[in-house]
């Protein structure tokens, strides 16, 4: 199937029901990569939140869509434009409704999102992903996204060394 894609700015109601969706989604990634403790998981999944997007929808400099197929809101996308401190414009969350995965529509939102940056001067884009979500890096790779840096940890906890 080649998904094809319309984006268009979010409403405040979706917003709403996406910052609902998305803070607890991003609490419990960061608690499950030992970032965030349990106990503040969604307090610090908050305050980054309203860091980022102080107005929300009317926030200078980014950009929030719902992705429509249709009639039928299949997902959405932020991005941030470039400013004087970082070149590049960046993704900061690209998400497909379960009912919409594995049909093409994050690749289809990707393209519409770079068609929207080009349309605006802007020549790149970067993004972070987690080291193991394999089904996001591979869809990265195949649309031309290349590692840059990366970081790497392990857990000490002396059982490995002879002491």
């Amino acid at each position: 199937m080649s998904a094809r894609v319309t984006l268009r700015p979010m409403t405040p109601a979706e917003f709403a029901a996406y910052l609902d969706r998305s803070v607890g989604e991003y609490a419990r990634e960061k608690v499950r990569v030992g970032e965030f403790t349990p106990e503040r998981a969604a307090e610090q999944s908050r305050a980054e939140y309203a860091v980022l997007l102080p107005e929300g929808t009317r926030t200078n400099g980014m950009l929030l869509f719902t992705a429509f197929d249709g009639a039928e809101a299949v997902g959405m996308l932020w991005l941030a434009l470039p400013t004087a401190r970082r070149r590049q414009a960046w993704v900061y969350e690209l998400w497909v409704a379960p009912s919409a995965r594995s049909r093409g529509y994050g690749r289809a939102i990707m393209r519409a999102g770079e068609r929207e940056l080009a349309s605006r001067g802007v020549t790149e884009v970067g993004l972070n992903v987690f080291g193991d979500n394999a089904t996001a890096i591979a869809l990265y790779e195949s649309l031309g996204y290349t590692v840059l840096a990366q970081q790497m940890s392990k857990r000490v906890d002396g059982s490995d060394y002879a002491l």
